[in-house]
């Protein structure tokens, strides 16, 4: 299986690590100043045997959240931790990472005062929705959690951890494989469709997390949710246009249409003017971002990009 990332990766670890009996740590980072490698609503997993998963440094504050995650296994409190590097000291004395910036990092034990935080990140994840957490960090309420802003103490820290995107692969073509590889590392959900069993071989396809042999529109029709994004990309031309007139009448925010613009032209055009309409605000055609190159490695890497791009935001 190829390594994760991102929230889906934490939970993940989180429950391999439940289900063995062992015990670790759930650290959060609550808040931030200045240049720093992650954000708030960033999450790491420290088990007590020392694995981590997630990063909240380039590897220079690693060391300082294994410590931290070993005193709470062993007490059983919640403790946080401000890593500093904005003075020169830092350069000399600290980390030595140049950063110039601050990030404060909550951590609490599981079993015991984080398995409140990790339900509700569960919770979140299987309704595919945010989870807003209010965060004690003052001595008197240190840890405390709150997940409506009527219950938060006053001084708690409102967090937000973004749900993990989810992505549909509309044909399971030569692009497929490094695109659900992309997705995997990037911590992203992808499921595949297609109407050719050929090509929806498990093993070609490990990345992916469930497989639908089934065309277009049956695919889309019984799915329990819309994905957050679909790619078009059976290169066949009348499956693409099935995808894209049941997409039309679906409320996935990202439509990536895989071919050049002449093709996308002759596909639009064949469809009724109330589906162009619903269509153009969402479709990207071609889809990916322009970075050069040839070939199915260089299309899952500019259209991971893309995807990347839109799903923090800079759309």
């Amino acid at each position: 299986m190829i390594a994760g990332g991102g929230l889906l990766a934490v939970l993940e670890a989180a429950r391999a690590h439940r289900d063995q009996g062992q015990a670790f740590a759930l650290a959060l980072v609550t808040d931030t100043e200045g240049s720093t490698y992650r954000k708030a609503g960033a999450l790491a997993l420290v088990a007590g045997n020392g694995q981590r998963t997630g990063t909240l440094s380039g590897g220079c504050l690693e060391p300082a959240l294994e410590a931290l995650a070993a005193r709470i296994i062993a007490s059983g409190v919640p403790e946080a931790a401000v890593f500093d590097t904005r003075d020169d000291d830092d350069l000399l004395f600290g980390s030595g990472s140049g950063c110039r910036g601050r990030m404060r990092v909550l951590a609490w034990p599981v079993p015991g005062t984080g398995q409140t935080l990790l339900d509700r990140l569960e919770e979140a994840h299987t309704a595919r929705q945010p989870l807003a957490i209010w965060v004690g960090v003052d001595a008197a309420n240190l840890g405390g959690l709150a997940f409506e802003a009527t219950q938060a103490d006053p001084g708690a820290l409102p967090v937000l951890v973004a749900p993990v995107p989810r992505l549909l692969l509309l044909g399971a073509g030569p692009e497929a494989p490094p695109l659900l590889h992309l997705a995997r590392v990037m911590g992203w959900l992808a499921e595949v469709a297609d109407h050719r069993p050929a090509l929806l071989r498990a093993e070609r396809l490990a990345g992916a997390r469930a497989l639908h042999a089934r065309r277009p529109a049956q695919a889309l029709a019984e799915l329990a949710a819309p994905p957050d994004a679909a790619l078009v990309m059976t290169h066949v031309a009348s499956a693409d246009l099935e995808a894209l007139r049941a997409l039309a009448t679906r409320d996935v925010p990202y439509i990536g249409l895989l071919g050049p613009p002449a093709r996308r032209d002759e596909l639009m055009a064949q469809l009724a003017v109330g589906e162009q309409a619903q269509l153009q605000p969402r479709l990207h055609a071609p889809a990916g971002m322009p970075l050069g190159g040839h070939g199915p490695e260089a299309i899952a890497l500019a259209i991971s990009a893309d995807l990347q791009r839109f799903f923090h935001g800079s759309r």
